[in-house]
């Protein structure tokens, strides 16, 4: 498929990104993040653990008057990043490279924060994304593991953040098999979304 940059749905085919081995966030996952985000076409999202940058550029898309900062230490993802950000060419995402919480100085308030990889600092990354979020700012944290999803519930109650909700999500997808169609699960994700509070 050539013309995918005039795609305007969320949930671009995962096929379309370029990902080496770094883990993509699945176009299903995107799509269910996406809508957890809320996003208006204005936003200043940062997006914490970019990875390969699926979220980044579905985000960049979306915000025709907005931008996008993707925080990203691995320097093989950080490649890809930029890859597919020349890819899609989307011109407004800003890169940076680092780890969080100490990434993040400098940066002006934001309206939305996507956590997607954390590296053992969540809790110091949602306190210092409680600084950061703007009033009714909305936060949304992707995971696997049991202990992230619980850690972060933790830790947005302690900050004080409202309106905590999460759902687990299990995708499967079709694959030809033994001359039939089977079903091949994907990686069961938890998506933790809350609100900093009214404006």
């Amino acid at each position: 498929m050539n013309d995918f940059q005039n795609m305007v749905v969320p949930g671009l085919p995962d096929y379309l990104f370029e990902r080496g081995d770094v883990p993509l966030t699945k176009e299903e996952i995107r799509c269910l993040t996406l809508s957890k985000l809320r996003l208006t076409i204005e936003n200043k999202v940062l997006d914490i653990g970019a990875g390969s940058g699926g979220l980044t550029i579905e985000c960049a898309r979306l915000l025709k008057e907005g931008q996008v900062w993707a925080v990203e230490r691995d320097p093989e993802a950080l490649e890809l990043v930029r890859a597919n950000c020349r890819r899609f060419a989307v011109n407004n995402v800003t890169i940076i490279e680092g780890e969080a919480p100490a990434a993040l100085e400098g940066l002006e308030q934001l309206d939305r924060v996507l956590i997607g990889g954390s590296g053992g600092k969540l809790s110091q990354i949602i306190g210092r994304v409680a600084e950061l979020l703007a009033p009714a700012g909305i936060i949304v944290i992707n995971c696997i593991l049991m202990e992230s999803l619980f850690g972060a519930l933790h830790c947005l109650k302690e900050e004080g953040f409202q309106d905590v909700q999460y759902i687990q999500v299990a995708v499967n997808r079709a694959k030809a098999m033994g001359g039939g169609t089977a079903l091949q699960p994907l990686n069961p994700v938890f998506i933790i979304s809350a609100s900093k509070g009214a404006a």
